[in-house]
């Protein structure tokens, strides 16, 4: 009997290393933009996406990070984003920069459940800055696009697209609340 309790026992360690590994693998920052992209965006990447520009936010022992892409995209390239994670369509999208606030509405607000929403993209404090190729504001009625998911975890997802530039962003935001 004892000798069933040992192999049980190192059976639990393997199991639990195991556990243990792919949970670090998963947790781990990508360590390049192109690597970001694969991993949060899109796999694979559509072939018209060049000059991926990424910035990152993790903290995970507090369960939360924040990713934001900035790329250049062909039209027809942006569907294969698009349909790879259920995005709808909001209108009024804007971003204040002196807040770092995104704000939106659905795009059928009048008949949705759906209220208008807003996230702060950065916080500014010490040894945090927007980067210098963020430059949102300057976009003028670009077409935008959110994922959100409620759960124990608040996922949100928002692409942006300026047909005129060929550009996006795309932003990754998880957090506890």
């Amino acid at each position: 009997m004892a000798h069933k309790f040992k192999y049980f026992l190192i059976f639990l360690f393997i199991l639990l290393f195991v556990m243990v590994a792919i949970s670090i693998y998963n947790l781990k920052p990508p360590s390049s933009p192109s690597q970001g992209f694969w991993r949060l965006v899109r796999k694979p990447i559509p072939k018209s996406v060049n000059e991926i520009k990424m910035d990152r936010l993790t903290k995970w022992w507090r369960g939360w990070h924040r990713y934001v892409f900035h790329f250049k995209i062909d039209e027809e390239d942006l569907s294969h984003i698009l349909n790879s994670w259920p995005f709808q369509e909001i209108r009024h999208f804007k971003y204040n920069p002196e807040t770092s606030i995104l704000s939106w509405e659905p795009i059928d607000f009048k008949g949705s459940l759906e209220l208008p929403s807003s996230k702060q993209l950065y916080n500014i404090g010490p040894g945090e800055s927007v980067p210098e190729w963020f430059n949102l504001e300057q976009w003028d009625s670009p077409k935008a696009y959110k994922y959100m998911i409620r759960s124990d975890v608040h996922r949100f997802r928002l692409l942006v697209y300026n047909k005129e530039l060929g550009e996006a962003y795309f932003i990754d935001y998880r957090t506890q609340d």
